[in-house]
């Protein structure tokens, strides 16, 4: 009887493998991942999900970091799937991406976008681009406008020489926020009992959640909302990046003078947390705008005052 029960079990096995393949990540029904060979041979992780009816309706997604990775996104795009055709990527180094260090550039990050755009057959794209992939978006416009039908940007830079691109109060700005962020996660640390040194796996995990929150979303006390970072997020990319641009050639302010449509967002609640905010980028709820300067605004508004131009 128990050969008769291997050979039972061996079949089973193997029909289930065809069945139920191994999978990296759980992806929405209809989605489709791939990988990019960029022109230096490295592969880039690439998702695409969604319908797209119109020129302009496919959307190019660039996730934050530097460093992170895609599928924070998700919950953004789903709900709009039906009207956009979404391409989403995990950027050079981030986790699905691996890549020699010596590789890493903004240039090289502008190149895998041009390489990505090339394989889509798109002449100009539209991108969705939340917190540094703005600074992505932004060098990618300056050195090839003819390829950029527009912008959406989430939680983005400021660009250099613009008229809120002030470094001494940029600088000031940035100081007060890091501090504001650090009572935030004191106080949240010692809500939570997390302020003692002997701290269980799970309790430091918390702790760092708190930490990574802090600095991330308005309603630190949500962190528990927060996933992924850790292993799913690479801060030596930023390093990197940072090593080879002077931090004064961050961004230009490219868009402030060219043909292209942008539209930015900053919503009143979790401002860099685009799983808050992206639903009011893309669908148009600017009644929970922060300022009057960055509107919410929506990808078919974005499509609208560009179709005399398409």
């Amino acid at each position: 009887m128990q050969p008769r029960i291997i050979r039972t079990w061996c079949a089973l096995i193997f029909v289930l493998s065809f069945a139920s393949p191994v999978t990296g990540q759980h992806l929405p029904d209809g989605a489709e991942d791939w990988y990019l060979e960029a022109s230096d041979g490295v592969d880039l992780y690439v998702v695409e999900f969604g319908a797209a009816a119109a020129p302009g309706d496919t959307v190019v997604v660039l996730h934050g970091g530097w460093g992170a990775e895609h599928s924070y996104l998700w919950p953004t795009i789903i709900p709009l799937a039906d009207r956009y055709h979404f391409v989403l990527y995990d950027q050079r180094e981030s986790l699905r991406s691996p890549a020699p260090d010596s590789t890493i550039s903004l240039q090289r990050f502008v190149s895998d976008l041009e390489d990505l755009r090339r394989e889509l057959g798109q002449e100009r794209l539209t991108i969705f681009a939340h917190s540094m992939g703005s600074r992505l978006a932004y060098t990618y416009l300056r050195k090839h406008p003819e390829h950029v039908r527009r912008l959406a940007l989430a939680g983005p830079l400021v660009p250099t020489g613009s008229p809120l691109g002030d470094k001494r109060k940029m600088r000031k700005v940035r100081k007060q926020f890091v501090q504001w962020a650090k009572k935030r996660e004191k106080a949240e640390i010692t809500e939570e009992g997390l302020g003692r040194d002997s701290l269980s796996d799970r309790e430091k995990t918390a702790r760092w959640r708190i930490g990574f929150a802090a600095g991330k979303i308005y309603h630190v006390e949500r962190w528990h909302q927060m996933e992924g970072g850790r292993a799913f997020y690479n801060g030596d990319i930023a390093e990197l990046i940072n090593q080879k641009v002077a931090a004064q050639q961050i961004v230009k302010a490219s868009v402030l003078v060219l043909p292209v449509p942008v539209r930015q967002s900053i919503q009143s609640d979790d401002q860099r947390n685009p799983r808050v905010q992206g639903m009011w980028l893309l669908q148009h709820r600017q009644e929970r705008t922060q300022r009057q300067w960055l509107p919410a605004v929506s990808l078919q508004g974005l499509r609208s005052a560009q179709s005399s131009r398409s």
